[in-house]
């Protein structure tokens, strides 16, 4: 029997790396094989007890089945014998049920296998169309029993009591061997999900420790980087107090300008590490919005009045108070309004904070300005980190692209959203929307 399956089926096993594959293509060839061996024991029966119709069927089914032996080692695929298997042993039944009148144990023994092989190799869909094309004909002959119609005149050609305990053995088995076979294969999926969730879970831990590492990392650079450039912007301040000479204050300036920018660069790189390592809710409490606003405004107003922009400030004037973490919020706003004073060069910035009558319950502040604006491709991915529209040297404006991610960090984990609309050359729109405070009754 071993020489025989690795004469059949020893290269595709060795082919296939699927598991689950070959024990299904196992399951095929041992079914064949043990119908082989049944219709060659059946038809020395026949050929005794001389049933000629019977002998013809069992002929054609064991030139078939053998057949099938060849076409999986030569096309090494089974989906088709599968096909083949079931539509055999379904006209196997009507011939026995219509042409020789005899519907038996067996026969329903055999079409309860036919079904369960249908679902296991050939899937939900098709093993519901093959119960359904044996459950028909089955329902048809009793149909037509009940109306005393015979479509066979002769009398019945019954089994012989032999090929009737041999059959019987041969479709106990198939059952048998179908059912142990699923249990495998539910076992083998059942371990294959437990290593996968345990490799995940170790992955996550490892993530997790990266996340720490890389914030230590950053946390200990940024201290050892901030130290000297607070000292070289403590000693430029110096200078420009003492030095009476412009030319020397303007360098001095220029110095100073650099290292707050890198200061702030360093700041917002440690600020996300922080905020991808640690997964806690920040507290948050009632925050004034309109104040808050305010000061964002007055924190970029000598760029603006550089740019000779104009900004307006709509306050709500029911003073609303958000549940939010100051510190945050402040943030999120500071990087939202500092954004449409770089990206816009010419025209105004129009800040507002309302109540949001489409979100009840959340407070919305909006900043539209009439800046650059932002192309339809970019708007996907400028809350990544790092992402930046214009790219290389032939960008027009500085920063590291960490603004708007922080933003967006920061303001979903204060319960809050934030949304934009942009148009190329005519400006964006953002809106904040964070929870209104309630009181407690």
């Amino acid at each position: 029997m071993n020489l025989l399956c690795n004469y059949f089926i020893g290269d595709y096993l060795r082919r296939e790396p699927d598991l689950l594959k070959q024990a299904s293509i196992r399951l095929v060839y041992h079914i064949l094989m043990a119908a082989i061996i049944s219709l060659v024991f059946f038809f020395t029966i026949y050929i005794i007890k001389r049933y000629d119709a019977q002998l013809i069927k069992n002929l054609i089914i064991l030139a078939l089945f053998i057949g099938t032996l060849f076409y999986i080692k030569y096309t090494g695929s089974i989906r088709f014998v599968c096909h083949f298997l079931v539509v055999v042993s379904w006209l196997n039944n009507n011939i026995t049920i219509y042409l020789f009148d005899d519907f038996n144990f067996i026969v329903a023994l055999l079409t309860v296998a036919d079904i369960i092989f249908a679902f296991h190799t050939l899937g939900n869909r098709m093993g519901l169309i093959y119960s359904l094309l044996h459950f028909l004909p089955i329902l048809a002959h009793f149909m037509i029993r009940h109306a005393g119609i015979h479509l066979n005149p002769g009398p019945p050609q019954q089994q012989a009591y032999t090929e009737s305990i041999l059959a019987l053995f041969l479709v106990f088995f198939i059952i048998v061997y179908l059912i142990y076979h699923y249990h495998q294969a539910y076992e083998l999926a059942r371990r294959a999900i437990v290593q996968h969730v345990e490799d995940l879970e170790k992955a996550r831990e490892i993530a997790n420790a990266m996340n720490k590492l890389k914030a230590n990392f950053l946390s200990n650079m940024s201290h050892e980087i901030r130290t000297p450039i607070n000292g070289i912007l403590g000693l430029s301040q110096v200078i420009a107090l003492e030095s009476k000479e412009e030319e020397t204050r303007k360098y001095v300036e220029m110095q100073q300008q650099s290292g707050r920018r890198l200061l702030d660069t360093m700041t917002s790189i440690l600020e996300l590490s922080r905020l991808e390592t640690e997964q806690e809710d920040p507290k948050r409490k009632s925050v004034a919005i309109n104040p808050l606003v305010e000061q964002c405004l007055a924190a970029v107003e000598g760029r603006a009045r550089e740019k000779r922009l104009d900004i307006t400030f709509r306050p709500c004037p029911n003073a609303p108070q958000g549940l939010s973490n100051e510190h945050m919020l402040r943030q999120v706003i500071a990087h939202v309004i500092g954004n449409a004073v770089k990206f816009t060069d010419k025209g105004s910035i129009l800040v507002e904070t309302r109540l949001a009558e489409a979100d009840p319950g959340m407070i919305m502040i909006r900043v539209t300005d009439t800046g650059i604006g932002i192309a339809p491709e970019f708007m996907t991915r400028m809350y990544k980190p790092f992402e930046q529209e214009s790219t290389g040297r032939s960008r027009s404006h500085e920063g590291t692209g960490l603004g708007l991610a922080l933003a967006k960090k920061y303001i979903q984990s204060l319960k809050g959203e934030i949304r934009a609309q942009s148009e190329k050359g005519k400006g964006s729109v953002f809106t904040i929307l964070l929870p209104a405070y309630t009181p407690a009754p």
